[in-house]
């Protein structure tokens, strides 16, 4: 049903060079328990987000949450401080049949609301499973990773005006941003620890915890990469896995983010901007047909690089590009991204004294939009989004901020560079804050020329004019750890459900095509033609991938074989559109479908919206 030697072949470019030629990885040993952690005290309280569970959902148990202690690196738990992770738990309201637990992507994706909220959208999670969500070592709640620099270093950065430019000053910045980077995260002795591979004896930890016999498990994204290392590590301990929007994880970290610029120019060319020619009449100036669209998309664009050069702006087009990368993670999203693009051409029209996009720029965009695709969204949110607001508006909650806003990696050196100008010496300390690019630097190798990246992102940058330069020089090229890394055979585990969208712009569907296909004996694949949206199992675009989902999740039965499902239309569409892809469309039956509408539930997509936002650190 699948069309995979053509999807296989789209890997091939791709892929030709590779990041690192080191010797197959090979499984490291695992650890056994110190009774210790099994026998802490642990001290409950209501979850700061157990009332917004309950609005959603009245019958809701009380999730409480605590956070327990792990070695700092679990093969030697005497030889580090032991660090905490924090995690929520509700008790089954029916007979249980287990414990489930969530990951929402990332690397470094914050999942303590997760299980909750995806249950409060599908109550039958709240009666058939005791429900733990857990933010992963390092970010959240849970001990914090902290990437140490100093004012002095930072400064001394050189500065590009725009990251597309594949310049000789451009490379020196990208180098020397990622050498920086990697010295601040590797600076204290948790670095080293921040890594999937400890992550999973943490789950395997929680799970044994709670007395139980084995793990169910819904991850998206990043959150694959964690299940199917989980069930590499522990195979008999594997209940019933959902896999959805995966990562390659049968494959290096670098293979995996090589795959981004591809992915994400397939999603905005076959579906964000054909969408909105074919919405003219309810999106005032931006064109007509997809080709007039890229057209002003790219005026736009060059318009604010002009501006920075001049030095008359601060708003880069290489964060608009980042900017639209992360909204076209969802169906949704589109009128957030068609909103992104809106505020910028107001912008490059009457640029402010001030250099930033102001209010008055979000407002005039948000005005260019129809009231039917207005309801997909808020003004609120975009104000949040650009950090503006109304003198009369009331401030924006800090979550409503958090899920807005996008906290790109180059943001992140931005605000340290800001904070850095105004230090009193230059010996100050400045964090970085929680790189989750630490996490895909311990998992596997990489090459560590810097050079061989350099000549990567001028390669896809030609190739694909979106983002293809969006990888630059990772700070892996420098990192001086060993990667604790695995050989993914899943021997001995059960079947788990792999989902994938065939536009997926972050997980490309010809990698998570390629995981399945080196796992065939425990995974079976259900593809969704025609659709993209990043992360599809629980208020999914196709009711068909829903169901087969709730069946697998709350009966434990797979499909017989591998499927192919069809998808509803894209926002304030009547049909879906064909997209020439790597599936070939020959779709089982679709059920009626209550998606396509703007119903959301608030709690989960401020969860995903997070995650995307945080898409490129």
């Amino acid at each position: 049903m699948l069309v995979m030697a053509a999807a296989l072949a789209l890997v091939v470019p791709l892929l030709a060079t590779t990041a690192a030629s080191a010797a197959a990885p090979t499984d490291p040993p695992t650890p056994s328990i110190p009774q210790r952690y099994l026998d802490q005290a642990i001290t409950w309280s209501v979850c700061s987000f157990d009332a917004a569970v309950k609005r959603l959902y009245p019958q809701a148990p009380t999730t409480n949450c605590a956070k327990v202690n792990v070695p700092m690196d679990w093969a030697n738990p005497d030889a580090h401080p032991d660090v905490q992770v924090a995690i929520a738990y509700s008790q089954a309201t029916g007979t249980s049949k287990g414990l489930m637990t969530t990951n929402p992507g990332g690397p470094g994706g914050a999942g303590l609301s997760l299980s909750a909220a995806l249950a409060a959208d599908k109550p039958q999670l709240f009666s058939d499973f005791d429900l733990v969500g857990f933010d992963p070592r390092g970010f959240g709640a849970s001990t914090p990773l902290q990437c140490i620099t100093t004012a002095e270093a930072l400064n001394a950065l050189p500065v590009t005006p725009d990251y597309k430019e594949r310049t000789k000053l451009t490379h020196q910045v990208e180098v020397a941003e990622a050498k920086l980077q990697a010295d601040a995260c590797a600076a204290t002795e948790f670095g080293q620890f921040v890594s999937s591979q400890q992550a999973v004896y943490d789950m395997d930890f929680i799970r044994a915890l709670f007395k139980a016999r084995q793990l169910n498990f819904i991850g998206y994204s990043y959150g694959t990469w964690l299940g199917g290392w989980y069930a590499d590590t522990y195979p008999s301990k594997v209940g019933r896995f959902v896999l959805d929007s995966n990562m390659d994880w049968t494959h290096t970290q670098w293979d995996n983010v090589n795959f981004d610029p591809f992915s994400g120019q397939r999603r905005r060319d076959t579906q964000l901007f054909p969408w909105i020619a074919r919405h003219a009449d309810q999106i005032t100036g931006l064109g007509k047909t997809p080709a007039q669209v890229t057209a002003r998309y790219n005026g736009i664009r060059a318009s604010l690089t002009t501006l920075v050069k001049a030095g008359e702006s601060s708003v880069r087009g290489d964060n608009l590009d980042g900017l639209i990368y992360s909204a076209i993670y969802g169906n949704t999203r589109f009128i957030r991204a068609t909103l992104d693009i809106l505020v910028h051409d107001e912008f490059t029209k009457d640029p402010s004294d001030s250099g930033e996009v102001e209010l008055a720029h979000v407002d005039r965009a948000w005005a260019r939009l129809a009231p039917n695709l207005q309801a997909y969204d808020t003004l609120a949110a975009l104000r949040a989004r650009y950090g503006v607001s109304a003198a009369a508006s009331p401030a924006p909650s800090p979550a409503t901020v958090a899920a807005a806003k996008v906290d790109s990696l180059k943001d992140v050196m931005a605000d340290a560079r800001a904070e850095a100008a105004t230090a009193t010496s230059g010996d100050q300390p400045v964090n970085l804050g929680a790189i989750g690019t630490t996490v895909r630097c311990n998992d596997t190798a990489w090459n560590k020329d810097p050079n061989f990246y350099l000549e990567e992102a001028d390669k896809m940058a030609k190739k694909y004019s979106f983002f293809g330069y969006m990888n630059g020089v990772p700070m892996c090229a420098f990192w001086n750890y060993a990667p604790q890394d695995r050989k993914l055979d899943l021997k001995g585990s059960p079947r788990m459900l792999i989902i994938q969208g065939e536009l997926d712009p972050a997980t490309a569907y010809e990698g998570s095509l390629r995981t399945h296909n080196d796992t065939k004996q425990a995974t079976r694949f259900v593809a969704i033609d025609d659709e993209g949206q990043h992360g599809q199992y629980v208020g999914s675009a196709s009711s068909c991938a829903e169901a087969i989902g709730d069946k697998f999740v709350f009966t434990g039965e797979l499909p017989g074989k591998d499927q192919v499902c069809g998808t509803t239309p894209l926002p304030e569409e009547l049909s879906v559109y064909p997209v020439k892809g790597p599936v070939d469309g020959k779709a089982v039956p679709l059920p009626k479908s209550k998606a396509g509408s703007a119903r959301t539930n608030p709690l989960l997509q401020q969860a995903l919206d997070t995650v995307a936002a945080t898409s490129l650190r």
